[in-house]
């Protein structure tokens, strides 16, 4: 009992947050980008989409309580393109014929609008699905470090995973994989499944993915904020639509930089 009792202590040690040094009222910007390659087979037409992103968002600390830590994110700019059969569409939602465009309206309905937040430091949430870009709720619940700095070693490991109703799960495995005065690296390795249902163009989606991703965060020891992360992601599955399967995978990159 008494070893498994200071194996336990070593891990609440280890996982503690870093030394608060975030407060309320701190701003940061958050740039998201994504670049994929889309391969799609309708009607025995294989077609090849690729796209890129950039999502940018402001971030403000509205309060701190105990660990509870609450943020007020405000989209700011999406800009981006598609090509599609050889034709390459841009958008740009400071652009009034990007807003204008109906096909964007679901991607722009958040733009300017400030949505509230709530996390917890020192701990790190991933979202089941990677392969597209980083949404600001994602972002905020891993931008603070999960671990303690001055305690870890590199090497040092754990372990997540969750699951929903409709079937899709993930499971995420941590690592340390460096460890300075000045940063620690975190290198995380997913696999997931995603089964849900979306709207996309007014049209109802029935998704089934399967996919893996791996992930490179970068936190600076002292502010115990995130710099930066760099992911690499791959998926396939079939996308249903009016009772079509449409087959599919996609395989891209995607950056998220503190500012």
């Amino acid at each position: 009992m008494k070893r498994i009792f200071i194996g336990f202590a070593i891990i609440l040690l280890a996982t503690e947050i870093h030394a608060q040094t975030i407060s309320a009222g701190k701003k940061f910007l958050v740039v998201a980008a994504v670049k994929t390659n889309t391969s799609v087979s309708q009607m025995g037409t294989e077609m090849e989409i690729p796209a890129t992103g950039i999502v940018t968002t402001d971030f403000e600390v509205k309060s701190v309580a105990g660990k509870t830590v609450t943020f007020i994110a405000t989209l700011k700019r999406i800009t981006g393109s598609v090509t599609m059969m050889g034709n390459e569409q841009s958008f740009d939602s400071s652009d009034s014929a990007t807003a204008a465009n109906p096909q964007l309206a679901d991607a722009l309905k958040e733009i300017n609008k400030p949505q509230e937040i709530i996390t917890e430091s020192g701990k790190i949430s991933l979202p089941q699905d990677a392969s597209g870009t980083p949404r600001s709720e994602d972002i905020a619940h891993y931008l603070m470090i999960p671990v303690n700095a001055s305690l870890v070693k590199e090497g040092y490991a754990w372990s997540d995973s969750s699951s929903t109703a409709e079937g899709s799960r993930s499971l995420n495995n941590y690592t340390v994989t460096k460890i300075s005065k000045e940063e620690a690296v975190i290198t995380v390795i997913s696999n997931n499944k995603t089964i849900t249902t979306r709207q996309q163009m007014g049209m109802e989606m029935k998704v089934n993915m399967q996919g893996a991703s791996t992930s490179i965060f970068t936190y600076d020891t002292v502010s115990g904020i995130l710099k930066n992360v760099t992911t690499s992601f791959s998926t396939s599955g079939n996308n249903e639509v009016m009772g079509n399967e449409i087959p599919m995978s996609t395989k891209g990159t995607a950056t998220v930089t503190i500012k």
